[in-house]
């Protein structure tokens, strides 16, 4: 979830949700002691009257009893001269914390509760029928009065009088007020917990493991996975830091890798040009100390030193070809060349070596002779020969074989493709289309029959500082670098390489060039 739609989430849990539970609250709370006090006194009380008109609870309290008793005075007022009926209906109102007086003539005829009586102020006299006089209500000292005054059956007047001790009310309403308040900021209380725990858990925990990850990286650690499940921004950014993170980790051992492999060709360089060197030294020895006395030994020492020269040459070359490729500023100079011509000439200027080395060189081409490609001439030379070279170094026997094959790369179109259009007269014409036919390559094949490599180290010959040690003499060293100089020059020509090979029959190098014919 968003943070947005988290934001608002809070914000309609933090209003709608308790504002509905506070109401629930409030309205089983004050159904419940509307509830009592109508069991108490006897009156029609409402939730919303107990909460906003207390005063009208206290008009109303006992009002039912209060009826019957006026109702009994204007049908069979004589009734209420009657102890006995007196003393029955005085206790059921003590249950209503009421009790009644009657006074007949000026004089008390009876006190439901002489106690409380005496902490009313005198009670009015009679005030007959008079207009706003019968039925009345009044308060006094914490008691509610209800008067009726009426005539028995001699005429002589009397007064009934329901007394309620409303004290008992005001407990009740400020426990209501209590209880209303606890519930609410309870409710707002466990609502705001349970926010912070949703939005702990959602932003500030991620937050959290986000900032220990960053730490950890700033302390050089990075294994620390950072695990957040989250879908919001937050979630997104520690995704996009665990990635950063593992690119990072890559990087550094990318790097490691890198200065580790950089060692090791600096050690195998040294040493591939120490054995020169000391040729080189000891044949210049040879020379000076006079053991090459005649002229015979003379020219081969000579021979010999001008090898061992070409061979540093070529290492000193690597290196610095390496360099210019790591900073991508390798020059390239590229033209069309007539490939059968210069795959001759390359042939040619190395094949007099390879007969020393007793190598036998076999050459197949196969297509057209007037095929041009697209080459710079020097790059392409260095790719040929770093393949021969590599084949070379790693022949197990004194004589071997070295085949090169051209040959125009199969699926091929041989032109482009062609439409139908009409003619003014309606008939039809073809016509070549204006669609440009895709580039056409061709596919050099450089074969020889060592000892091969294994299949699982064939994916990685490509790849700088690699040397398949498992499937080639570990005694053969080399900086690694003649391939992946390979691939990164006829990548800049547009076209691939490949390799294919069978351990113990020999090693395929693939590589196609751009064809420049169809585009002249």
């Amino acid at each position: 979830m968003k943070i947005r739609g988290r934001l608002i989430i809070a914000f309609l849990f933090i209003t709608i949700f308790p504002l509905a539970l506070i109401a629930l609250c409030y309205n089983t709370i004050l159904t419940n002691q509307a509830s009592t006090l109508e069991d108490d006194y006897q009156s029609d009380i409402s939730s919303e009257n107990l909460l906003l008109n207390p005063i009208h609870i206290l008009s109303t309290a006992t009002m039912t009893d209060f009826r019957t008793l006026v109702h009994v005075a204007d049908t069979n007022p004589d009734v209420l001269i009657r102890r006995d009926y007196l003393d029955n209906v005085n206790s059921e109102l003590s249950n209503r914390y009421s009790f009644i007086v009657v006074c007949k003539g000026s004089q008390e005829f009876y006190i439901g509760n002489k106690k409380a009586y005496k902490q009313l102020n005198p009670l009015p006299g009679y005030r007959g029928f008079e207009e706003g006089y019968a039925d009345t209500i009044s308060i006094d000292n914490g008691y509610l009065i209800k008067q009726k005054d009426f005539n028995l059956s001699n005429y002589e007047h009397a007064q009934l009088f329901l007394v309620t001790d409303y004290s008992e009310i005001l407990p009740r309403w400020k426990s209501l007020i209590r209880q209303l308040i606890f519930s609410g900021t309870l409710i707002l209380l466990g609502t705001a917990a349970l926010l912070i725990i949703w939005l702990y858990s959602g932003i500030v925990r991620p937050l959290n493991i986000l900032r220990i990850a960053t730490m950890q990286i700033g302390a050089g650690n990075l294994d620390t996975p950072v695990r957040v499940n989250s879908t919001d921004e937050i979630g997104e950014l520690c995704r996009d830091f665990e990635e950063m993170r593992i690119r990072l980790k890559e990087m550094i051992e990318d790097r490691i890798r890198y200065e580790q492999d950089t060692r090791d060709m600096m050690s195998n360089m040294a040493h591939d040009l120490q054995t020169p060197i000391t040729s080189i030294k000891g044949y210049s020895e040879g020379i000076l100390d006079g053991v090459a006395n005649t002229p015979e030994k003379q020219e081969k020492y000579l021979r010999t030193i001008i090898s061992k020269a070409n061979d540093m040459s070529y290492l000193v070359d690597q290196l610095s070809v390496f360099s210019k490729v790591e900073q991508n500023t390798l020059p390239y100079h590229f033209i069309s060349i007539p490939l059968h011509s210069y795959f001759e000439d390359c042939i040619e200027a190395f094949s007099l070596d390879l007969e020393t080395k007793h190598i036998s060189i076999h050459y197949e081409n196969t297509c057209p002779k007037d095929t041009r490609i697209q080459a710079d001439p020097e790059q392409l030379k260095r790719v040929i020969i770093n393949i021969v070279n590599n084949a070379v170094k790693y022949l197990d026997r004194s004589e071997g074989n070295i085949w090169i094959r051209l040959k125009e790369q199969p699926d091929t179109p041989k032109s482009a493709p062609l439409y139908r259009q009409l003619n003014p007269d309606g008939t039809e014409k073809e016509q070549e289309s204006t669609v440009p036919a895709p580039d056409r390559f061709v596919q050099i094949e450089i074969q020889d029959d060592g000892p091969g490599i294994d299949q699982k180290a064939l994916s990685h010959i490509f790849q700088r500082f690699y040397r398949a040690d498992a499937s080639r003499s570990s005694s053969k060293r080399g900086s690694g670098l003649g391939l992946a100089i390979v691939a990164r020059i006829i990548a800049d020509h547009g076209g691939r390489v490949w390799a294919d090979s069978t351990p113990g029959k020999g090693t395929c190098i693939y590589f196609t060039l751009k064809e420049t014919n169809h585009c002249e």
